[in-house]
């Protein structure tokens, strides 16, 4: 009797099937590329004070991605908001930043720009002293804190007067207790008659 020496469809079927599996095992297959969500630092940003919200916690948010902070925000516990800036005139985007930044909290911000020659009649609702001129900076060695903690439905008010000549009014930022009243430009003249009329209201 002879042994069967050709092979059917089947067993070569099979030898196929089993050298195919025995290549896929030598090269694994390459991983599909996964597209992935660019992470930016405002989105950074966004979801930190998210999951600060949730926890309750406090948190500080710079200003900006890069760079040194001109400006951070803290959220407390209690609902109030303190604010601290190293300078007192932030740049047009740094300002916009903080505007939504604490917008986003309830409160109010505005930037004033009276006219050459005139400031804003004082005084525009009860103010967290101390009130930050360009003037009023003392050493410019010492580096100060301009700090104010706030409240929903308070206002941060940048005044910045258009230059008048070389005696010009100074730049200025404080805080105020609830809504500010608009500004009402009036002339100015001088800084010490300026303190004075602040000082007597």
């Amino acid at each position: 009797m002879s042994a069967r020496t050709t092979k059917t469809f089947e067993d070569r079927l099979l030898n196929e099937l089993q050298r195919e599996i025995a290549l896929r095992a030598e090269d694994p297959p390459v991983p599909e590329p996964v597209s992935r969500r660019t992470i930016t630092g405002r989105r950074a940003l966004v979801a930190l004070a998210a999951c600060v919200a949730a926890a309750g916690g406090v948190v500080a948010l710079p200003a900006s991605t890069g760079g040194a902070q001109a400006y951070a925000v803290e959220r407390h516990e209690d609902g109030s908001v303190t604010v601290s800036m190293e300078e007192i005139l932030l740049s047009g985007e740094e300002k916009e930043e903080l505007t939504e930044r604490l917008r986003a909290e309830g409160i109010n911000v505005s930037v004033d720009k009276p006219r050459s020659g005139y400031v804003c009649a004082q005084p525009r609702g009860e103010i967290y002293p101390p009130r930050w001129s360009l003037t009023s900076s003392g050493d410019p060695s010492v580096v100060t804190k301009h700090e104010y903690t706030l409240r929903s439905g308070d206002s941060l008010v940048f005044e910045e007067p258009e230059p008048a000549g070389r005696v010009s009014p100074a730049g200025s930022v404080y805080a105020v207790k609830g809504a500010v009243e608009p500004c009402d430009e009036v002339p100015w003249d001088g800084e010490r008659a300026f303190e004075e009329s602040l000082e007597s209201k």
